[in-house]
């Protein structure tokens, strides 16, 4: 999994700094790049004209596009994305028009831009607005039902619901990523379906979304990740319901085959172990848990934000004001409007 990603990132750096006079597609299921031409696009599928490549390609597989003749605001805003850097990203197409470009170049456009301020937002950054966010992205998603990032919109859109205490029409947009034809997007929406229950405190539903999530067959590392995913939520569960020990076993197995594991896993799997550790009144263990997210993973915002919200707090309990500012410091410049930072007192 992780030589896959150092891979994606390889082919990455060699398409956006070429000008290639065509289209060009990486997949988790080929070590190369297609390169030809998108002649048909929907949410599910990509039509394909290009040597050596399949007519029809699953959305399920696509790891990233570069259209013919982007402008390289977009190419240098895609690739900002993939390493986490939303602003930069946002930043690179501030002056970027979307009138008179190829329909699928304007849709990316508008995209990348809705796409990043939903993870500010998501984040709890100072300057995004969840509702600016979630305007955009609902305006994408209506606007642009064919296009091949419809249902990731979905999925954001139902994640900014969440974040705004607004969990029916979250279970909306999750319901359009269970329908999609794949199970690793199925189990991909019960695992979400499951964090959502999780936010509203129900344990009991959310135990049981996520088990439904494990219960779906689907091969792959894309599917594999949501299992783990769910795994996690499960152990979060066990930790609301007073059996951290088992919940610890769990994250431990996980935490066990770190360099196998996603960066977004892990940090998910820190994260609920710091909780469980709280929990056990283990603070020092705690904070060992939460310092794993804040100093190795701090380019996923929101996983950050909940680290260094507990930090803060653990800090206080355990009489280190100096790093409890530091942590409180933190939340105001990064994290302003996040969930987390609204807990801390």
């Amino acid at each position: 999994m992780k030589r896959a990603m150092l891979i994606v990132a390889a082919f990455w750096m060699v398409c956006a700094a070429t000008a290639w006079p065509m289209d060009q597609i990486k997949t988790s299921t080929a070590e190369k790049v297609y390169r030809g031409k998108i002649i048909g696009m929907s949410a599910t599928a990509i039509s394909f004209e290009g040597k050596d490549a399949p007519n029809e390609i699953p959305v399920n597989e696509i790891t990233f596009i570069i259209f013919e003749n982007s402008p390289e605001s977009l190419t240098t805003a895609q690739r900002d994305m993939i390493h986490g850097d939303y602003e930069k990203a946002i930043d690179a197409l501030k002056k970027e028009i979307t009138e008179d470009k190829r329909p699928e170049v304007a849709d990316e456009i508008k995209y990348c831009r809705a796409f990043c301020t939903a993870q500010l937002a998501l984040a709890g950054a100072a300057d995004a607005d969840p509702v600016d966010a979630a305007k955009m992205l609902f305006k994408f998603i209506a606007d642009s039902p064919n296009n091949f990032h419809n249902l990731k919109a979905c999925e954001l859109m139902g994640d900014l619901c969440v974040t705004v205490g607004k969990f029916a029409d979250a279970q909306k947009y999750y319901a359009k990523l269970s329908a999609a034809p794949w199970a690793d997007y199925k189990i991909r929406a019960q695992v979400a379906l499951g964090r959502s229950y999780l936010a509203q405190g129900n344990a009991a539903a959310a135990d049981k979304a996520f088990e439904e999530a494990l219960t779906l067959n689907a091969s792959g590392d894309l599917a594999e990740i949501q299992r783990t995913g769910a795994r996690i939520g499960k152990a979060r569960c066990l930790v609301l319901g007073g059996k951290v020990d088992q919940a610890l076993r769990t994250l431990n197995e996980i935490l066990d085959r770190a360099e196998d594991n996603t960066p977004e896993v892990n940090a998910m799997a820190y994260n609920a172990k710091g909780t469980a550790l709280r929990k056990a009144k283990k603070p020092q263990d705690a904070i060992i848990a939460f310092l794993h997210v804040h100093l190795l993973y701090s380019t996923l915002p929101d996983l950050d934000a909940e680290a260094v919200a507990n930090l803060a707090q653990l800090f206080h309990d355990t009489h280190k004001p100096g790093h409890e500012h530091d942590m409180r410091e933190i939340l105001g410049d990064k994290y302003k409007n996040s969930r987390w930072a609204q807990g801390v007192k």
